[in-house]
């Protein structure tokens, strides 16, 4: 159903005068007021039929028309937005186009032909909207899944944290209502793509002591940096690249010092570059072994990050603990999905992977050439997350 269209307008009588104009031609909806407009976009999400195009009113009670088409922009990034008003105040104007990159602005009074035009208009962009997004999505993902599965095959240890700051940013937009930003699971599938230039050995280190030297730290701090340098020469990707150069990637208890505490802020959040950082710092700490509880108590205490930021990260914690059953098997029969529970090694005790690592297929490939060439030391432990893991071929 790609032609459902929201009308908000603070007037009953106007909005039954558009209804009865606009029957039979468009799927319709109506609200009289921002509020209302937002509740029936949540719902249009949670049945999975989103808004085409989206017109308001410009003076409102309670939430004027900039605010309400700001905040539809950032929940249907896709939606065609208009404003149709009896107001043509030119600074208010300028707002809502630069805050809701404004399709149209029309004039009451509208006739219904300019209107069906104007509004058959936006339902042709927003097709074009989705048309290119789709496009973008399945060549750039397919693009940055290959990417992925390449460091996996160089660099367990870095596709490790990858595959944490992947779960965890994808709960975290799920319960923030960003799904849809297609740049938040692109930038932590490449969040780590700085660590190809990093020395195996040094990661390893890093896995197995949780320490460095200075030179060794010098060389994996730089890994943010080098991963901006890489995504900076494609097209696109300039935000991504500028949130994985600013991650953080190392944590220092005996030089931090806790935030004042303070009210965490209530503003909303709307950032993808402040998700993917605080997903990142929220990793660090994790990773340097501090528990759940004590990081969250101190992003809590942090003025920079929203309440429901923090309780998102929270939630999405679980995520570094996946659920399951413990199997036992050999490298014929690793699947993808499966989570290795120890380390898989040689069988002179090379380690080959990481435990933690989830099986992908260019990860078994690997693991199958080894085992036909110096061997793999089975059976190998792994952990199975329901029945939907299907053998690798």
């Amino acid at each position: 159903m790609g032609d459902k269209i929201l009308f908000v307008d603070d007037e009953p009588l106007v909005l039954e005068s558009l209804s009865r104009a606009l029957r039979g031609r468009y799927h319709l909806s109506v609200a009289t007021s921002g509020a209302a407009g937002l509740d029936l976009i949540t719902d249009s999400l949670t049945q999975n039929e989103p808004f085409a195009v989206v017109v308001s009113d410009m003076r409102m009670p309670g939430m004027d028309g900039v605010e309400f088409l700001a905040r539809v922009s950032l929940v249907l990034p896709d939606a065609i937005t208009m404003i149709l008003s009896g107001q043509a105040d030119l600074e208010q104007t300028i707002k809502v186009v630069n805050s809701a990159n404004l399709f149209r602005f029309l004039t009451k009074p509208c006739s219904a032909e300019s209107l069906r035009r104007n509004l058959d208009h936006g339902l042709r962009q927003y097709e074009l909207v989705r048309a290119e997004r789709e496009l973008l999505e399945r060549t750039l993902g397919g693009a940055v899944t290959v990417l992925t599965q390449v460091l996996s095959m160089a660099s367990p240890a870095a596709s490790r944290r990858t595959a944490q700051m992947r779960a965890m940013t994808a709960s975290v937009s799920e319960q923030l209502g960003l799904q849809s930003d297609w740049r938040l699971p692109i930038a932590a599938m490449l969040s780590h793509i700085g660590c190809i230039a990093v020395p195996g050995p040094v990661l390893e280190k890093l896995e197995t002591t949780g320490h460095l030297d200075s030179h060794e730290r010098a060389m994996f701090d730089a890994h943010p940096a080098q991963g901006r340098q890489l995504l900076a020469q494609i097209p696109r990707l300039g935000d991504i690249a500028e949130w994985i150069g600013n991650l953080p990637t190392s944590y220092d208890p005996g030089t931090h010092r806790a935030p004042t505490p303070l009210a965490t802020s209530s503003r909303p959040v709307d950032d993808g570059a402040q998700i993917i950082e605080a997903v990142g710092r929220f990793l660090v700490r994790h990773t340097a072994g501090d528990d759940t509880r004590t990081i969250i108590k101190d992003f809590t205490a942090d003025e920079r990050y929203p309440a429901r930021l923090v309780e998102a990260l929270l939630e999405a914690a679980a995520a570094l603990q996946p659920f399951g059953t413990n199997r036992e098997v050999t490298v014929k029969e690793l699947a993808t999905g499966m989570i290795f529970q120890e380390d898989v090694r040689t069988s002179s005790g090379q380690i080959l992977i990481r435990r933690g690592e989830r099986v992908t297929p260019p990860l078994a490939t690997r693991l199958a050439n080894f085992a036909a060439t110096v061997g793999v030391a089975e059976p190998i432990k792994v952990l199975v997350a329901g029945d939907r893991s299907h053998p690798v071929r």
